[in-house]
């Protein structure tokens, strides 16, 4: 007599959004039949357990792309404020200029920037339009002259795109970081698993003791989630496809 199995699936490979791809996975899969999960009291409770825990892990990932948001927005904020800090080196050699043309650009310069002292310091917002306000001013007509004198046009120019850089990151960032409620991702995906493969374990246990094809049927549908996860994992790590066993 033929044995059910589970398709061997290390669950502990996928990551976090893949793990909550193969969760979502499973009641999509099983939506497509017409297998009702009432057949089975005890499924249909572990069922319902499992699919009310999604909303929050998908909140947990949200959360983690928002912090991961928020890395990148600062590395781009510190890119811009070193660009800062060049532009106002860039000028500093011609403090002792011997040339008129230099000196008069050099104090034009050096008074426009010191209007913009400590803008490193500020909001992100404000920083953002200060900057944008003295890119303007340098490559105004008023400037641009004493900026070419000076040759300092690419650090007007590095200022200028990092700003651009920062603002565009910035403002399409993810607003979920502001939520109230925070998320322990690592803890919500144990309680997942756990529950999961209990679930799993109770259909493949009863695939192989009921006559009820109706646990053979959702062992077909929790194995072709965990096929696909299996296969994805051995593309990615260059194995053969998965053999089938239990494996959670």
């Amino acid at each position: 007599m033929e044995k059910h199995k589970l398709v061997s699936l290390h669950l502990i490979r996928l990551h976090h959004a893949e793990f909550g791809q193969f969760i979502v996975r499973f009641f999509e899969d099983f939506s497509r039949t017409s297998l009702d999960a009432n057949t089975d009291a005890d499924f249909k409770r572990m069922f319902d357990a499992l699919q009310t825990q999604i909303p929050n892990y998908n909140s947990a990932l949200d959360q983690v792309r928002a912090s991961e948001e928020s890395a990148k927005i600062a590395e781009a904020d510190k890119a811009r404020d070193i660009d800062v800090q060049a532009l106002k080196d860039s000028v500093k050699p011609y403090r002792n200029a011997k040339v008129q043309t230099e000196k008069d650009a050099y104090i034009s310069i050096k008074i426009l920037l010191d209007q913009y002292k400590g803008v490193e310091d500020t909001s992100y917002e404000e920083e953002t339009n200060k900057l944008n306000l003295l890119v303007a001013k340098l490559q105004s007509p008023e400037y641009s002259s004493h900026v070419a004198t000076l040759g300092i046009v690419k650090f007007v120019n590095h200022l200028s795109d990092s700003n651009i850089a920062f603002n565009d990151l910035f403002s399409h960032r993810s607003y979920q970081v502001s939520q109230k409620q925070t998320y322990d991702v690592k803890a919500l995906r144990k309680i997942l698993t756990d529950d999961y493969s209990q679930m799993a374990n109770y259909i493949a246990m009863l695939a192989n003791i009921k006559s009820d094809v109706f646990y053979k049927d959702v062992l077909a549908v929790i194995n072709n989630g965990r096929k696909y996860f299996s296969d994805l994992l051995a593309r990615r790590n260059g194995n053969s496809s998965p053999k089938t066993e239990s494996n959670n």
